[in-house]
């Protein structure tokens, strides 16, 4: 059988290729930034999986229609990959499910576990081989409610690619439906109520089973007390960050329901390093630390600023790109105030889809100025020279967001690619 992957190039879909060459089919693939999409390209194939970005009048789908070839999404294709598995455990939310599914496959380890992210873990996009399924299920377009997992992990529901969902209520509802076809689902306490699961539901938070009761800077990392059903167990996370240590309890209420036992928690927390431009240490410049980051919603941004400041490493430069103009015009108020306590440049929007409608970088720039704080916009060779100027002034410069703004970190850090 062969497959035919369209927007290849991405993690996900390269992890589907992992799986189904595992397997033992036939793969072939295209990606905008390998040559394109050309018609020809589908002919011969007898499935054709699509990413999310992809529609209907592509060339490669059209000509499967034409063709009578069967298409899928790359959401449905992944239910059924996790359909093929004993079991599953699928990481939902807003933010955080990247991070909080790679560190379950550390505290989960010794159940020999496949693993899907949306990012790379230690250079690595998971891996399709496993006697359980550990997923990260992306709420894009309702991708997520084709998964029927064991466990349901849900971080948390806030709106955010606002192309498909039209409110808050919305998500929320959307994620309800995510949990309700699990057997097991994990949530934060305040929603336990609305996030059911068929068999039961674990709260997190300050009224639920888990809480993360205390975190405190340790090193680049943390100390974190957690409460638990079992009582108050410690452990040390090598990642810094409030935000992180609420991850860890997620990670930690899943892996005590699956079966961890308390010793392979804590050494699973102790090995897990940090994702891939999750506050990814990548060099220095001028005596500050240079962080890649992927923070690309507001409520990302703050948590990542605020982690700049957890580091101790010092005054923080954070360069954000935002993503789509659409996206940034309709959170362009918390983006600003995420960004207010640091000074900041603003990169060229990254267009990833859609029209061109909406904000500019430039709006952003204005209303953190408006409001006092200190931010420009740059294009990435102007943003180079200025951190290359003012990089003494500061402890931390933070590359932040999820378009292609990494290709500034060669430009200040003098090298071909960042050195985590």
């Amino acid at each position: 059988m062969r497959i035919h992957l369209i927007g290849a190039e991405g993690v996900g879909m390269k992890w589907l290729a992992d799986y189904y060459r595992v397997r033992g089919e036939e793969v072939s693939g295209s990606d905008i930034l390998t040559g394109g999409h050309r018609a020809e390209n589908v002919r011969g194939a007898d499935l054709v999986v699509y990413s999310a970005a992809v529609g209907a009048d592509n060339p490669e789908r059209a000509e499967a229609a034409r063709l009578g070839i069967k298409q899928i999404p790359r959401a449905r294709a992944l239910a059924s990959v996790a359909a093929c598995f004993g079991q599953c455990i699928a990481v939902a939310g807003t933010h955080g499910k990247t991070t909080t599914a790679c560190m379950l496959s550390e505290l989960l380890a010794a159940y020999d576990p496949a693993a899907f992210f949306g990012g790379t873990y230690k250079g690595k996009r998971g891996k399709a081989e496993g006697s359980l399924l550990i997923v990260e299920a992306c709420e894009y377009k309702r991708g997520f409610l084709y998964l029927k997992p064991y466990i349901a992990v849900i971080l948390n529901a806030e709106l955010d690619h606002t192309d498909c969902y039209d409110s808050q209520s919305d998500v929320v509802r959307a994620f309800a439906e995510f949990a309700s076809g699990s057997e097991i689902a994990v949530a934060p306490s305040a929603y336990a109520h609305v996030f059911t699961a068929s068999r039961y539901t674990v709260g997190v938070g300050a009224d639920g089973d888990y809480a993360c009761i205390d975190c405190v800077p340790d090193g680049a990392g943390s100390r974190i007390a957690v409460k638990t059903p079992d009582g108050v167990k410690r452990f040390r996370l090598r990642v810094p960050g409030r935000h992180n240590a609420e991850n860890a309890v997620f990670a930690v209420a899943a892996a005590r329901i699956y079966g961890a036992h308390w010793d392979e928690i804590a050494e699973g927390l102790e090995r897990f390093e940090g994702v891939d431009r999750r506050l990814q240490r990548v060099g220095r410049i001028g005596g500050a630390v240079v962080f890649s980051d992927y923070a690309h919603h507001p409520t990302e941004l703050a948590a990542s600023v605020a982690a700049y400041a957890f580091s101790g490493c010092g005054k923080p430069l954070v360069v954000f790109q935002p993503h789509t103009h659409e996206r940034l015009g309709r959170f362009l108020d918390g983006f600003a105030r995420a960004l207010l306590p640091v000074d900041s440049i603003i990169l060229p929007v990254f267009r990833a889809r859609g029209a061109d409608e909406g904000a500019e970088s430039g709006d952003l720039a204005a209303r953190i100025r408006s409001y006092g704080g200190s931010s420009v916009a740059l294009d990435v060779g102007e943003a180079a020279e200025r951190i290359k100027k003012t990089a003494p002034h500061y402890g931390v410069i933070a590359v932040t967001g999820a378009g292609d703004n990494e290709k500034l970190l060669p430009m200040i850090l003098g090298q071909s690619s960042p050195n985590a």
